[in-house]
């Protein structure tokens, strides 16, 4: 019994052996051509950069972190204000690190403070300022969503003043 199923065994790998690299040639050839495109659709091609002019540029607003901070805005001493945040590659370990604004001087016992809102993630580039940011004073909060932390808070910074 064990003769008999062992010699169709051979016979049917010796079969795939021969049949296989077939079926895989017939499906390159049958294969349809890759796609292409000309140019990108306006959704998915580089985002103009709406903030170009550099206010100020500062390394010493968060104590425990090396990080450089930019404040841009949209037109010359007028429009919209945003940050920018950079550091030394791979110093941040977490993934998920998100940036808040918090006006006025508030205390922080590990937890985020009611009012601070949200701009957006670390490393997503440009982001925005509320409109408060530019009449009050403030603090950057960096806050990591999955260790539940504060991971550094800035010293207290008035956007509205440039700082050079």
């Amino acid at each position: 019994m064990i003769r008999p199923l062992r010699q169709r065994h051979y016979q049917t790998f010796v079969a795939i052996g021969f049949l296989l690299p077939i079926v895989l040639a017939f499906g390159l050839v049958a294969r349809k051509p890759f796609p292409t495109m000309d140019t990108l659709p306006g959704g998915l091609s580089a985002p103009v950069d709406t903030f170009p002019v550099c206010e100020w540029e500062r390394n010493d607003l968060f104590v425990k972190s090396p990080i450089q901070v930019r404040l841009v805005r949209e037109k010359r001493d007028s429009g919209a204000l945003a940050v920018r945040f950079s550091t030394a590659k791979g110093y941040f370990i977490q993934p998920d690190l998100m940036v808040y604004w918090s006006a006025g001087q508030p205390t922080f016992n590990n937890k985020l403070p009611g009012p601070a809102k949200l701009l957006g993630g670390f490393n997503s580039g440009t982001l925005p300022l509320p409109g408060e940011a530019a009449a009050t004073n403030g603090v950057l909060v960096l806050y990591s969503l999955a260790d539940n932390e504060i991971v550094d808070v800035s010293k207290l910074i008035q956007f509205h003043q440039p700082t050079k």
